[in-house]
């Protein structure tokens, strides 16, 4: 049996303003000495455990005043009772801590941790003080970075080495502002106390597919701790239809413990299964596999892990890029998503808000740009049929020291880790436009040849074989790779039809930044005043992002497989008021560029070729499903005289 004691409220902080906190022993004592002698700010109560800046800024998107969240650590205490009672295990878990952490409980150092979104813990069984007060004290930092390539100081936005992997902080070119760097605890710090027997919570299921995809094997192996050496358990597997509650097969295996922790092994056959599928192509079929724990009838300890059967490759070579699902080819209609710098700041609300929106724009993927979302973003796109292109936090430049790519490394199976069992998610991208400005001609040769890229490719290969790897996003010809990012006629220049005659294999990122609402800028006057100039022009610009966004869209569709195998609009949503590439602004109010995606982006289309003249007319269907026989109507008149020029059917 097991407790869970939930560690959300009566947290206090301070800030360490000359981080000598660790010197003075800080964590020493539940009521450290705080006077002015010591130099450390007094405690204060913590309402919710969330990214510091939205608690304590008033303005947390952007503005100088955020630079001393970052400049010195943050200290957090706890104080909590633990009930008298015998246990074989006791756990304290966080899920999120941004982004170095170091733990001491009761005075006792316990470790520290780098990252911020995947789950950490700690044995704490004989630290604990049963029946009496105990406390838990957490150093939290997320430093500034000083070096930049080359010392580039008039580049510092594309090449300021990020020592942290935390990917887009000080990026600063209307994305996410340079005085921005996300720190705190936030999610879930809990202590897990357990009489005898417990099973991690999350357990490695892999399985194979017979060759109609009809049945599989699963592969189960879960860790149980807590045990008692000579004792004998059963560990016991369902697996389950999740809609129907239906089961589908059933397994139990008896152990005998010789240790206190063991891993525990079991393999069944699934018939009549149905694959997971995204929503234009199928239906999201979903499974449940349930764990128990047991000795004779007592349950010890259960877990329930939601995936989904579906078979996933890339096809790449130098003339294609090319997703396949469950053996058929998957055309790629997708967009960029990050829809807050703070992932503290999303709600199960409205990520579902969000993902309803995506798909009825049409899109069937979501590639989570730099960052990673929580868990509940990816159980919401899985239950929806939404793929995802993950990346990691690995964005433009880095240190180039083998000692940085093991650290970013350990960091990243933690994540693969904690999100493979997703079935939307069908692809990792280990790098995102590495030496993306290459200032000594050098900087993507070492990323993708040397280090981080080629250990890394291996290893999530052999973490996770089922599943396809880009390793550099942005870099097209690299056989690991494959995908382009295209920006004419915004970024780099010229105008949209510049791409009339270019072909891509598979494209990750195109888009244009356009304000929203000229009422909700209104809200952020600091904002406003810097556009105000522009603001009888944002309809005009608007206008152009529509325009960019439908022959961008367009330009693929007509291309599909001859070679581009989709595309991924960059981006969905605003991540902050001033970020400005969304189809929504940042307030959810649409721009004209969802009129774009709205027109383009559904599974059958039909669409015109043009550039100085109308090239041909082309029907497209994304759909596995033959529309029979169907009738093509056109109707070609004057912008603005509204004369008719041409009009026609055909079967």
């Amino acid at each position: 049996m097991e407790t869970r004691i939930k560690l959300k409220k009566g947290w206090k902080i301070l800030q360490d303003v000359h981080d000598t906190g660790e010197k003075i022993g800080l964590y020493a004592a539940v009521d450290p000495d705080t006077s002015m002698g010591s130099q450390v700010s007094e405690w204060e109560e913590l309402g919710e455990l969330k990214h510091l800046q939205l608690i304590y800024a008033k303005q947390p998107y952007f503005g100088r005043e955020l630079r001393y969240f970052n400049q010195a650590p943050w200290w957090y205490k706890i104080e909590f009772e633990v009930p008298c009672q015998a246990v074989t295990d006791a756990v304290l878990k966080f899920t999120n801590v941004d982004y170095y952490g170091k733990v001491w409980i009761n005075g006792e150092f316990l470790g520290e941790h780098e990252g911020y979104s995947a789950p950490f813990s700690f044995d704490v069984k004989d630290k604990l003080i049963f029946g009496k007060r105990n406390y838990i004290i957490v150093k939290v930092s997320s430093p500034w970075d000083d070096e930049v390539e080359l010392d580039a100081q008039e580049s510092r936005t594309i090449l300021v080495k990020r020592n942290m992997v935390k990917g887009t902080y000080e990026h600063s070119d209307t994305f996410i502002q340079r005085d921005v760097n996300p720190v705190g605890i936030y999610g879930n710090v809990e202590l897990i106390l357990t009489e005898e027997g417990v099973l991690e919570d999350q357990a490695d299921l892999k399985y194979e597919l017979d060759t109609d995809g009809k049945k599989a094997v699963v592969h189960v192996e879960a860790v149980a701790r807590g045990l008692k050496s000579g004792e004998t358990y059963n560990f016991n597997v369902r697996i389950r239809e999740k809609e129907s509650g239906l089961i589908k097969t059933e397994k139990n295996v008896q152990i005998m413990a010789d240790e206190a922790e063991i891993t525990l092994k079991c393999n069944l056959e699934v018939e009549d299964i149905r694959l997971w599928s995204t929503w234009d192509h199928g239906y999201p079929w979903m499974y449940q596999a349930e764990f128990t724990l047991s000795q004779g009838k007592n349950i010890l300890s259960s877990r329930i892990m939601n995936f989904a059967f579906r078979e996933v490759q890339i096809e790449r070579n130098e003339k294609m890029t090319r997703f396949w699902l469950n053996k058929k080819k998957l055309y790629v209609r997708g967009t960029s998503y990050f829809p807050d710098c703070y992932i503290s700041a999303m709600t199960r609300e409205r990520y579902l808000r969000d993902l309803l929106n995506v798909k009825a724009a049409g899109f069937n993927l979501v590639r989570v740009h730099v960052h990673t979302e929580q868990e509940i973003f990816y159980d919401l796109c899985d239950e929806l049929g939404i793929a995802v292109l993950q990346d990691s936090e690995y964005n433009w430049t880095h240190p180039s020291t083998d000692e940085w790519a093991q650290r970013f490394a350990d960091i990243y199976r933690e994540n693969v880790k904690l999100l493979k069992h997703h079935p939307s998610l069908i692809c990792w991208i280990i790098m995102n436009e590495p030496g993306c400005i290459d200032p000594d001609g050098n900087v993507r040769r070492r990323f993708m040849e040397e280090n981080p890229g080629p250990a890394l490719y291996r290893e999530v290969q052999k973490m996770d074989p089922g599943r396809p790897i880009i390793k550099g996003s942005f870099c097209e010809d690299d056989p690991f790779s494959g995908d382009s990012h295209n920006y004419l006629g915004s970024l780099t220049g010229g105008e949209y039809g510049d791409i009339y005659d270019q072909t891509e294999k598979l494209n990750t990122e195109y888009g244009f930044d356009a304000p929203g609402c000229r009422e909700n800028l209104k809200t952020v006057p600091s904002v406003y005043h810097r556009l105000e100039k522009l603001m009888d022009d944002i309809p005009k610009i608007q206008e152009y992002q529509y325009r960019l966004l439908k022959y961008y869209t367009e330009h693929y569709r007509i291309q599909k497989y001859e070679p581009c195998s989709g595309y991924v609009q960059f981006m969905f949503i605003d991540l902050c008021p001033q970020s400005f590439y969304g189809l929504y602004d940042w307030w959810g109010i649409p721009k004209k560029g969802l009129q774009a995606m709205l027109e383009s982006n559904a599974p059958v289309g039909v669409f015109a070729k043009h550039k100085d003249y109308l090239d041909s007319l082309y029907i497209v269907n994304d759909t596995h499903e033959d529309l029979g026989q169907c009738e093509l109507t056109w109707i070609i008149t004057e912008a603005f005289s509204g004369n008719l020029v041409e009009k026609g059917t055909v079967t």
